[in-house]
C-alpha cells in the first residue's frame, strides 16, 4: 500500500465567498499516497460523499441546490444522522458502486477504516455535533424537494465545524431559514483563515480490517437503492 502523509485544507469562509468541496474520494488522496491500482476505482468516488459551500450553491453527494432555490436547512446532531445501520449501508453502498477490479479492496477497506475514525469519537456520546443534514428547496413545478447529507458528509461537519458554520451562514445570508441549531459557539479570533491539517492514515491493522468487514451487510437485502424521484 502507498506511503502515508500530512495535508492542510483551507476551511471555507464564513459566509462562503468562494466553492469550498471535500469528498471521500478528495480525502483518501490528501491522506494517502494512493498505489496505482487504487486510481481507478477511487476515481468512480469522486463526488460521492460530497460536501460542497458556495457563495451560490450548496452540494451534497453530487447534487447541487442552487441558494436562490433553497428554503430551509435543517440542522440535527451528528447522532440522529449516522448510525451503525448507516455505516453499515454505506459500506455496502460503497461496494456495489465499484466494479470488481484491481484496488476495489483497497479503497473499501480504506474508506471504511477513515469513516469508522470520525465516526469512534462521536457516536458514542449523547451528542456528537450539530451537522446540517437536510436542505429543503422548490423543484421546477414550485413543490418542495429535500437533499441529505450523506454519511461522509455528515461526519465532516461533525468533525469540522467551520464548514457547518459556513454552510449555516451563507444560507442566512441568502435569507434560507435555518431549523435546530443550537446555540452556535463562537470561533476562534484570528486573521487568517482557519485551515484543517490532516494526519497521515495508518494502515488498518487486522482487527480494523476484520471490523471493517464485519460492518458489511451479509446480503444485498439490507441496502436497497432508493427509486428515482421525478423532478417537481
Amino acid at each position: 500500500m502507498g506511503d502515508q502523509k500530512t495535508a492542510m485544507i483551507p476551511m471555507p469562509d464564513v459566509p462562503a465567498t468562494t466553492v469550498w468541496e471535500i469528498s471521500l474520494a478528495a480525502y483518501l488522496r490528501r491522506r494517502t499516497d494512493l498505489p496505482s491500482l487504487a486510481l481507478k476505482p477511487l476515481g468512480l468516488l469522486d463526488r460521492y460523499g460530497e460536501v460542497a459551500v458556495g457563495p451560490d450553491h450548496v452540494a451534497f453527494d453530487g447534487e447541487d441546490v442552487p441558494w436562490g432555490k433553497a428554503v430551509r436547512v435543517v440542522v440535527r446532531d451528528v447522532v440522529e444522522v449516522v448510525s451503525d445501520a448507516a455505516m453499515a449501508r454505506e459500506a455496502e453502498k460503497i461496494r456495489h458502486m465499484l466494479p470488481p477490479v484491481p484496488g476495489r479492496k483497497w479503497v473499501v477497506d480504506h474508506a471504511m477504516a477513515m469513516l469508522g475514525e470520525f465516526a469512534g469519537p462521536r457516536l458514542t456520546k449523547a451528542r456528537g455535533g450539530d451537522v446540517v443534514s437536510e436542505v429543503v428547496y422548490r423543484g421546477a413545478l414550485g413543490r418542495e424537494k429535500t437533499l441529505q447529507a450523506g454519511v461522509f458528509a455528515a461526519l465532516v461537519m461533525a468533525t469540522w465545524p467551520e464548514v457547518r458554520h459556513s454552510l449555516v451562514a451563507t444560507a442566512r445570508v441568502h435569507g434560507v431559514e435555518v431549523y435546530g441549531e443550537a446555540a452556535p459557539l463562537p470561533l476562534p479570533a484570528s486573521a487568517d483563515a482557519p485551515t484543517l491539517i490532516i494526519p497521515a492514515q495508518a494502515e488498518p491493522s487486522r482487527d480494523e480490517q476484520l471490523a471493517a468487514e464485519a460492518v458489511l451487510p451479509p446480503g444485498p437485502g439490507l441496502w436497497t437503492p432508493a427509486e428515482p424521484q421525478p423532478e417537481g
